[in-house]
């Protein structure tokens, strides 16, 4: 990427004042990088070192998710991205984030017009969803008493593949899982308190995505842990308010991200992406508020257990993100 790029991305607004970050700080260090590979020189350290401030009351945010996402992107290592195949090359480089490469021409254009013509690649990118290859599962409310509700993960064929449980439908949004099944194996929701002690670099990988947003009293942390109690998979951070800052966290210091794309419902996606970069699984609703949502995988990924029960629990995300408190 060089300097001419990076002044022509553009980012969508913050949805709101907690959850973006001050958009005269990041145009500053755009500034400077692009300044920066106009000569040459590297620009890890600059971003490394840069940090924005959040909860601020500015008139103006960018999507803090996006911000990260892009600066991630410039500061890769040669080899952490995937090396894709034939069966991959249209997932490589599928955007994921809040952002886009602006027509050079059109800098003086009001931000409604730019909005409306972001708004237009995230339609076009929705309705062109299963155009990428790889294999195909919806997930949808299946049982429908309020008192025990239960969400499924089903192949294109109907086959169950996993399946949560929540207690009451007014359980917080970003958590309501008590438990989970996959076949004849059964899962159970702990909280970090009563779980075994986190993997090494969890704090981190929590810290980054709900910085500086979040204290740590409200990461709310849980862990999915098998009948012998060990931990399968970690959850955290929410997706909410416009703010991507749901993960989930693996043995080996292995983790998902999973980033927005859209301005509303109806033109979202959610990319669930890995500590390299690398794209794992896509996510659009289809029938509305309550209805289902479709998955694609990439068609290089292995449909293990622990992948299984990370969509199933994440595909929730998606509509919870343009949920708000007011």
């Amino acid at each position: 990427m060089n300097g001419d790029e990076v002044r022509d991305t553009w980012f969508l607004r913050g949805g709101s004042q907690t959850s973006g970050y001050d958009a005269s700080e990041v145009d500053d260090l755009l500034r400077r990088v692009a300044a920066e590979l106009d000569a040459g020189r590297l620009v890890g350290p600059l971003i490394e070192n840069a940090a924005f401030r959040g909860r601020r009351r500015v008139r103006k945010t960018y999507d803090a998710t996006a911000v990260d996402w892009f600066l991630d992107q410039l500061i890769l290592r040669p080899g952490d991205a995937e090396l894709a195949g034939s069966s991959a090359e249209l997932w490589r480089d599928l955007p994921v984030a809040q952002l886009t490469r602006s027509d050079p021409t059109a800098g003086d254009r009001k931000y409604r017009v730019k909005r409306k013509c972001f708004a237009l690649e995230c339609e076009n990118a929705w309705r062109d969803f299963g155009q990428q290859p790889g294999p195909c599962l919806r997930w949808g409310r299946r049982r429908a008493r309020r008192w025990a509700p239960r969400y499924e993960l089903r192949t294109v064929e109907q086959r169950t593949i996993a399946s949560l449980d929540c207690t009451k439908l007014v359980t917080p949004p970003w958590h309501p899982w008590t438990g989970a099944s996959l076949g004849e194996r059964t899962f159970t929701v702990l909280e970090t308190a009563k779980a075994r002690s986190l993997p090494s670099g969890i704090g981190e990988i929590a810290g980054r995505s709900l910085r500086p947003f979040y204290p740590r009293s409200k990461w709310e942390l849980r862990a999915f842990v098998d009948v012998a109690g060990i931990p399968i998979l970690y959850t955290g951070g929410r997706s909410f308010d416009r703010s991507a800052g749901a993960w989930i966290s693996f043995p080996g210091q292995r983790w998902l991200r999973f980033l927005v794309r859209g301005t509303r419902h109806a033109n979202a996606i959610m990319t669930a992406v890995d500590q390299a970069g690398n794209r794992v699984a896509r996510f659009r609703w289809f029938t509305g508020e309550w209805g289902e949502v479709e998955i694609t995988v990439h068609p290089d990924r292995d449909l293990t257990d622990e992948l299984v029960l990370a969509i199933a629990i994440s595909a929730r995300w998606l509509g919870t993100y343009f949920d708000s408190s007011a």
